[in-house]
């Protein structure tokens, strides 16, 4: 194949690419703008994500290709938007994991950057098309070797600030809840490294002079299967405060969140002490110790982790206790969290009935479902944590030490 039957392939080979990526992202931003559950701030900001990303990748692939001939007045326009990209899916992941979260003047901050290196450009997007032409193929200059280091060092400062408040965020859930699968918000820590893998491909492109050609088309493409997937998994995302009575006031939080720093170790790393103080608690030690066996008894007796969606505010109604205080109760009297704390029932529970003559009839997903677990990877992640073997394994060995005994 001659080189110009190649760069013909090639050409049509993207632009199917970015026909279809234009298509699934004016699906997925219409779907998130008609979407009714969820916060409108939160689907508005990964709609624009989307809308970038896709634009990002459409301007990227032509002054990467020979498609670039035809649309010379898009040329380069590309190049500000990773200041704004990076900001967008900071402020979108604040929103998910805080429903009171709202735009503040201080965070304009954030667009400095963007607006700054936009102005600069301005020049060049209103210069002729023979120029802007004429800079897809001349080498890089050093202001721009500065700006893409540039571009680079704010990407790994919000990827850092991202991981944290996803941390932040699993820490103050596994306080909340006691099924926490679908709140972790998981699915973008893989987001966030594949954005970091992205924009390594795009630095070495960069550099190296290598065009979208070959093997290299991995990097467009991997670019459109993030595009679908943020959009998939955003849209199956269930709302995780969507009732009321799950919020927490700020000074109740902030109590709620040295608990989990501490429980899960993060607190040695915070310089916090081993046990930390509750400022806004009025709990005295005896009174710790009183609401710690009431709420001992009320889980032996009411058994009330069988409930897969049970919270911490449904034990805080029980026992007539804001919910921070709870979490003291459970962080200094019982040494865990709340989720930690409903797991070990229930693994307690099923470890009862895997070994129990008349509950031999149960698969394990039915057993799974009788002490309060939502799903079998659920449970058996949970039951190997706490025993060190899988249900089957347990049931398997004390079945035979029985037989044997």
């Amino acid at each position: 194949m001659s080189l110009t039957e190649n760069s013909m392939t090639m050409n049509t080979f993207y632009l199917g690419l970015l026909i279809a990526t234009l298509m699934q992202a004016s699906l997925l931003v219409a779907a998130l703008t008609l979407k009714k559950k969820g916060s409108r701030l939160s689907n508005g900001l990964l709609s624009g994500i989307i809308a970038l990303f896709s634009y990002y990748m459409l301007i990227k692939v032509l002054c990467g290709t020979d498609l670039i001939l035809d649309y010379p007045h898009l040329a380069q326009t590309y190049r500000p938007l990773p200041f704004l990209i990076w900001p967008a899916f900071y402020f979108y992941l604040k929103s998910m994991i805080d429903p009171r979260f709202h735009f503040q003047i201080k965070d304009c901050m954030h667009l400095i950057p963007f607006t700054l290196y936009t102005f600069y450009l301005l020049p060049f997007f209103l210069a002729s098309e023979e120029v802007k032409l004429q800079s897809v193929s001349i080498p890089l200059s050093g202001n721009y070797f500065f700006v893409v280091v540039l571009q680079t060092i704010l990407l790994l400062f919000y990827i850092v600030q991202s991981y944290r408040i996803l941390r932040s965020h699993q820490e103050h859930i596994q306080n909340l809840f006691s099924d926490i699968e679908k709140k972790k918000l998981s699915w973008l820590n893989f987001f966030l490294i594949t954005f970091g893998i992205i924009w390594v491909a795009a630095f070495i492109k960069a550099f190296l002079g290598i065009s979208y050609t070959g093997d290299f088309a991995i990097p467009p493409i991997l670019l459109c299967l993030t595009i679908y997937g943020i959009g998939y998994y955003a849209l199956q995302q269930p709302e995780i405060f969507k009732d009321n009575h799950t919020e927490i006031k700020p000074d109740e939080k902030l109590t709620i969140l040295r608990s989990a720093a501490t429980s899960s170790g993060a607190g040695q790393a915070l310089n916090m002490k081993s046990t930390p103080k509750y400022e806004y608690s009025t709990l005295t030690s005896q009174e710790l110790s009183k609401h710690g066996q009431k709420l001992i008894e009320y889980l032996k007796k009411e058994k009330p982790y069988t409930n897969s969606d049970l919270k911490l505010q449904d034990i805080a109604l029980f026992l007539k206790l804001p919910p921070h205080q709870i979490s003291q109760i459970i962080n200094t009297e019982l040494k865990c969290n709340f989720y930690t704390l409903i797991n070990k029932y229930r693994i307690d529970q099923a470890k009862s009935q895997l070994i129990d003559s008349g509950k031999q009839h149960l698969n394990i997903i039915e057993i799974a479902y009788e002490v309060g677990f939502n799903s079998k990877s659920a449970f058996n992640t949970a039951f190997k944590k706490n025993t060190g073997l899988t249900p089957t394994q347990y049931k398997k060995q004390r079945l035979s030490r029985s037989a044997a005994a």
